[in-house]
């Protein structure tokens, strides 16, 4: 995972995911207006089968989400000229009981931004990154199941492997740690596993 790829969900982050890596669909783009250029990244569909979803025994779950993201270029800020990110995205999460067939799907957009990338002194770097994200949550026939808006943040650290200003060759140190989780979110968990369970 490059720094220009961040965590969307909270529940993906909960759930310990591993998001891969993103794909160019083309060109830039001039959305969203008067802060670019703009490049459209596609994360093509992914899934995989998760075992004892939700902590619910027995549960097996095949997880599938996409997303397209507005990419702004970083801007190279600081004394290290560290990349500051930022990005629009929209997606979907679809979590399928294996047994049954039942489905659910959360419709989500937001944005994700670099607040702060401080230097640790000893080759890696701190990222702290701010999601703001609102999400629905629907049934196989349509029903809206769950509503979420919030703010979520977390920071992670990544070798920056001698080179601060190029993110090409940084990698991932260890797991994020969150920092902030707020907003209307209930209990998700719950929720998908009573509509699929």
């Amino acid at each position: 995972m490059n720094r220009t790829r961040n965590m969307t969900l909270a529940p993906a982050l909960a759930l310990g995911l591993t998001l891969p890596g993103v794909s160019l669909a083309g060109p830039a783009s001039a959305y969203p207006a008067g802060n670019g250029p703009w490049q459209t990244i596609i994360q093509e569909p992914f899934s995989e089968i998760q075992e004892d979803f939700c902590d619910e025994p027995g549960l097996t779950v095949e997880f599938e989400f996409a997303d397209v993201l507005q990419v702004r270029p970083s801007r190279n800020l600081g004394p290290n000229a560290f990349p500051y990110d930022f990005y629009f995205h929209d997606g979907y999460e679809k979590y399928t009981n294996v047994d049954t067939g039942e489905s659910v799907t959360l419709v989500n957009s937001g944005a994700s931004q670099d607040v702060q990338l401080t230097d640790n002194g000893d080759g890696t770097f701190t990222r702290h990154v701010t999601n703001k994200s609102h999400g629905l949550l629907y049934s196989d026939d349509g029903e809206i199941l769950a509503r979420s808006a919030g703010v979520f943040s977390y920071t992670v650290v990544y070798s920056y492997n001698g080179t601060p200003s190029d993110p090409s060759d940084d990698f991932k140190v260890g797991r994020p740690t969150i920092i902030r989780d707020e907003g209307n979110k209930g209990d998700f968990c719950a929720v998908v596993v009573g509509a699929i369970g």
